[in-house]
């Protein structure tokens, strides 16, 4: 099913099978979501992406993944080096730098790939992780090109590294089943990883190829960054990660995630709750689990129900604090169409007959919070629901509808669902302390709690058992 545009007098153009809209000179990719009679997904999660600057036509990725130099680099030294590539930091803490590639400039020795992320630790690159092939940005492949997509990049890799390949060991990092081939030569370790699905009576789909490379240390690659005991985070640890100054009260620590120009707003927030608590998923690989796709994106409670089925091998459990269903949506309709009809102001649709959660695209926002803050023991226990979760370091998955109230800082859409992370809170000045996949300058934003509640759709975190 295609994505529904949004109900907005802009121009909405088609471009490879994708509804788009064009807005603010940015290509903005949309993914929406229907209920069905079993299952009531959210309507209108949509994530919104800035566009990335061009990159250099001869955007070789070689010298990264060959020149042991590069590991030596400084975070600035880096950007002064790279950025030519299209490089930009990913937050304020320059702790990633990602390209989004897009399959179309950035290459290897003549093969193109895609999004590219350089993690950083200590100052200096930790490691490189490229996407060859990904399910969200990429075209589909054929079983025969997916593995001649292999093929070729066993050549390359044994080309670059000038070493054997050898099958990957099995990890329990990974959120997905994977295989995979190592290289290992005296600088550096290169792991090539790919997943796909191919059930009885169903058509091959390629997930995704990747390639994460590191410098050996003390361990190899294979030793330090994917095998082992998984050293997730104590749930007695989360309270040392909450700051507290000037008021505000926020979770620190959380990496961030860019969606890039897909509509991975629902997984990329869950990969940084995994990255939170020091456990290597990435976002591809919980688009692979929640079956989303770069338009049609994924819902709220497919992702939940998703989720819970790897939430045991991580000893972690998924929670919802609150969650909208269609019967509140309907109520809510009704109780909105009563302030509105006393206000002589239009009123939406309501009653069995349409689906009401339509409703949300013409909210007016002020009986919107007159008709939500009627009672105040809705706002009251979703401020304490708040500061509980944080407090015990504990950030919040946060699904909303965008576009209603102004904004803290500009974002590239108009109105339209969406998923973001709460990580904290100002009692004095009444404020939510948000995060967004965005990239840099979305890693902490404070919205006015009544504007953040007449928005909410649901609640959800995700919290280690022990």
């Amino acid at each position: 099913m295609p994505a529904i545009a949004i109900r907005e007098k802009r121009l909405a153009v088609k471009d490879d099978g994708r509804y788009v809209y064009q807005a603010y000179g940015h290509k903005l990719t949309t993914c929406f979501f229907m209920k069905t009679n079993t299952l009531l997904l959210f309507f209108a999660l949509a994530c919104f992406p800035l566009a990335v600057k061009a990159q250099d036509k001869s955007a070789s990725l070689e010298e990264i993944l060959s020149k042991p130099e590069f590991w030596k680099l400084s975070q600035d030294a880096f950007m002064d080096r790279y950025g030519r590539l299209g490089f930009r930091w990913t937050s304020d803490t320059k702790d990633s730098a990602r390209v989004s590639g897009g399959g179309e400039k950035l290459s290897v020795k003549d093969a193109t790939v895609g999004e590219t992320i350089i993690t950083f630790a200590d100052g200096v690159p930790k490691q490189v992780q490229v996407s060859i092939f990904n399910r969200g940005d990429d075209a589909y492949l054929r079983e025969i090109q997916f593995n001649g997509e292999l093929q070729k990049w066993n050549r390359i890799l044994s080309s670059i590294s000038g070493a054997k390949p050898e099958k990957k060991a099995r990890d329990n990092k990974s959120a997905v089943k994977t295989k995979g081939v190592v290289w290992n030569n005296d600088n550096f370790a290169y792991l090539l990883e790919y997943s796909s699905k191919k059930e009885r009576g169903a058509a091959f789909r390629g997930e995704f190829i990747r390639l994460r490379m590191a410098p050996i240390v003390k361990k190899s690659f294979m030793e330090e960054q994917l095998s082992g005991p998984v050293k997730r985070m104590k749930k007695s640890d989360l309270p040392n990660n909450v700051v507290r100054e000037d008021g505000d009260v926020y979770i620190k620590g959380i990496p961030m995630v860019d969606q890039g120009q897909k509509g991975y707003c629902v997984v990329a927030a869950t990969a940084r709750m995994f990255g939170y608590y020091k456990l290597q998923v990435d976002q591809h690989e919980i688009a692979q689990i929640a079956n989303s796709s770069a338009s049609g994106g994924t819902s709220t409670s497919g992702m939940i129900d998703a989720l819970k089925s790897i939430a045991g091998r991580f000893k972690m459990r998924i929670k919802t604090h609150d969650a909208m269903d269609y019967q509140d949506m309907v109520d809510l309709s009704e109780d909105y169409n009563r302030i509105a009809k006393r206000a002589d102001a239009k009123r939406v649709p309501a009653g069995g007959n349409v689906n009401n959660w339509y409703n949300f695209d013409y909210f007016d926002p002020e009986i919107l919070r007159a008709t939500r803050l009627k009672s105040r023991s809705g706002i009251k226990k979703f401020e304490a629901e708040i500061k509980r979760s944080i407090d015990a370091g504990i950030p919040l998955l946060w699904t909303v509808t965008v576009g209603i109230y102004k904004e803290p800082v500009r974002i590239s859409q108009s109105r339209g669902g969406h998923m973001r992370m709460i990580i904290g809170y100002n009692t004095a000045k009444k404020e939510v302390i948000f995060s967004d996949t965005w990239g840099a300058g979305h890693e902490k934003k404070h919205w006015g709690i009544e504007e953040a509640y007449c928005s909410t759709k649901g609640l959800y975190s995700i919290q280690p058992t022990m």
